[in-house]
């Protein structure tokens, strides 16, 4: 029977290397400390099933090797392009035996192009890294040693992406393994692949609003008329005069205040004091969606107007990106589920139901493709710096220490500079927010 070759990585060769349990340290925090430290080398990982070694070079995913039917390389190759198994461990071998790149020779002598065989490893490598990461038993052992058969490979996948997506794909399976013993689960489940929800209609102060807006030969005069909640002209009063929203001098009527923020932020402000009452059951939860909401809008705001882009549509979808949380938690206290099950359908698919409830309700193109593709800015169609910038406003306004390395990498192509406006002044915003929500 033969037998893959990367297997012969043998004590001598991996001099430096550092091993462990996978219960200890977990392959996502292995994955993100070799990308984040650029990392060179082969990680092997074992559970009691598979082995599979996993090639980076300075952080990125090159190549990968593994023993799990559907996911061999050499059967891949053999059902793909027609070559023999005998005949692709004898270009192993002697790439090997060379020092020269498998794929490279493999391409050069059999005429198969370089782009199709990256395509092939990358999905391999993809699910492979994928299926890995629910691993919660087993080991693994880093060597800074790269086969030079690995090396010269088109394959250069960034692994938190990888990890990001896994996430998503592992909740999925933790959701279907949940409905599959609860009808009730089963059955919001379906509702929400399907996309056959009952999405609650515009709330009447946004719809009396954006009739205005609409309507030809609009006024000043005729906007403030739909503004007469006295808890909303104060929030629209307080956003307009705060200091983290740009404003210098004093807005100290509702005429400047709508004259200053225009129709897009006003209109987003009117949504957010709206979706404050959305469900009184669970109006804790929403005050805490709409803090963290206003204070990526705050940020985006900012972040934009330091690159010289549109912050007032930044702070708009900012303010926008979470809204299928809010619905969602409405729309699931229908059903007896637990905390546990509510949070795993929340957490998965809050973006695609927030991205239906805002083209039912006619938001610009803009933000659905944020409140869509806001965790995930890479998958966006259209807007792709917006929704980075939303991306990563939304980190920012986690306050979590270490920022992401992608997220510090983008913050400095972006800006040129670190986030130190925001670290310094978050607790400030935090506070100012809550007075803005507060207000009344």
């Amino acid at each position: 029977m033969l037998q893959p070759t990367f297997s012969n990585q043998n004590d001598e060769r991996l001099t430096r290397s550092i091993e462990g349990s996978l219960s200890l340290m977990s392959l996502s925090d292995l994955i993100q400390w070799i990308e984040g430290s650029k990392k060179s080398g082969t990680l092997i990982a074992t559970n009691d099933e598979y082995t599979r070694r996993f090639f980076f070079q300075d952080g990125r995913l090159i190549f990968v090797w593994c023993d799990q039917e559907g996911q061999q390389l050499y059967d891949a190759i053999r059902d793909q392009f027609g070559l023999s198994m005998e005949r692709i461990m004898e270009a192993l071998k002697q790439s090997e035996e060379l020092g020269i790149s498998f794929i490279g020779l493999l391409s050069s002598e059999e005429g198969i192009p370089l782009e199709r065989l990256g395509g092939l490893i990358s999905t391999l490598a993809e699910q492979s890294l994928t299926t890995s990461l629910a691993w919660r038993t087993g080991s693994f052992r880093f060597s800074d040693f790269l086969p030079a058969a690995v090396l010269c490979s088109p394959v250069n996948i960034k692994p938190t992406k990888v990890l990001l997506d896994s996430t998503v794909q592992i909740d999925e399976a933790r959701l279907i393994e949940l409905s599959s013993l609860d009808p009730v689960l089963n059955e919001v489940y379906e509702l929400i692949r399907k996309g056959a929800l009952d999405i609650p209609p515009l709330p009447t102060e946004m719809q009396l609003l954006m009739d205005k807006i609409n309507s030809p030969g609009l006024t000043i005069d005729q906007i403030i008329e739909c503004l007469t909640d006295p808890l909303l002209v104060s929030k629209i009063l307080r956003v307009s005069n705060s200091p983290f929203y740009g404003r210098r001098g004093k807005v100290g009527t509702l005429r400047d205040a709508v004259v200053y923020m225009g129709l897009k932020s006003l209109m987003s402000i009117v949504t957010v004091n709206a979706l404050s009452g959305f469900s009184p059951q669970h109006a804790e939860e929403i005050e805490q969606i709409l803090h963290h909401s206003m204070m990526v809008g705050m940020i985006a705001k900012q972040l934009t107007r330091d690159m010289g882009g549109n912050h007032d549509q930044a702070f708009v979808c900012g303010l926008l990106h979470d809204i299928g949380w809010i619905v969602m938690l409405e729309m699931l206290s229908k059903y007896d589920l637990d905390k546990e099950k509510r949070d795993y359908l929340m957490r998965v698919h809050h973006t695609t139901l927030g991205a239906l409830v805002a083209k039912k309700w006619n938001f610009s193109d803009e933000i659905q493709e944020v409140i869509k593709n806001h965790h995930l800015p890479e998958k966006a169609e259209a807007y792709q710096q917006l929704v980075q910038i939303i991306y990563l406003s939304d980190q920012l306004a986690k306050n979590e220490s270490p920022l992401p390395d992608d997220v510090v990498s983008a913050l400095a192509a972006h800006s040129g500079e670190w986030a130190a406006p925001f670290a310094d002044h978050l607790e400030e915003l935090d506070r100012e927010i809550d007075s803005i929500l507060s207000a009344g």
